[in-house]
């Protein structure tokens, strides 16, 4: 899945509900493409400060699952009502 295009069919923040999803997928043999990156902090990137640090909220993370055109329809559909995140606008 490296030079085809995908589309977003999953966004959060709670990795457990991130790790749920993953093994759905994989059992239902639909490739992912998976993503992870820090949250950018709110006040801007010259100050360096993350309100969620300060708070001692430490979620920062934004998990992400990308498949292929093609299997958008039944990820979404294998996905709903067993996570909650599921990108249900996904573009097509």
């Amino acid at each position: 899945m490296f030079l085809t295009k995908k589309t977003a069919i999953y966004l959060s923040s709670d990795e457990s509900d991130y790790n749920l999803a993953k093994e759905i997928l994989e059992k239902e043999h639909i490739k992912y493409y998976e993503f992870a990156s820090e949250e950018m902090p709110v006040v801007g990137c010259g100050a360096r400060i993350n309100p969620a640090r300060v708070n001692n909220h430490l979620d920062l993370m934004i998990f992400r699952l990308s498949v292929a055109p093609e299997d958008v329809e039944k990820a979404i559909t294998v996905l709903q009502g067993n996570v909650r995140f599921v990108l249900t606008g996904a573009p097509k």
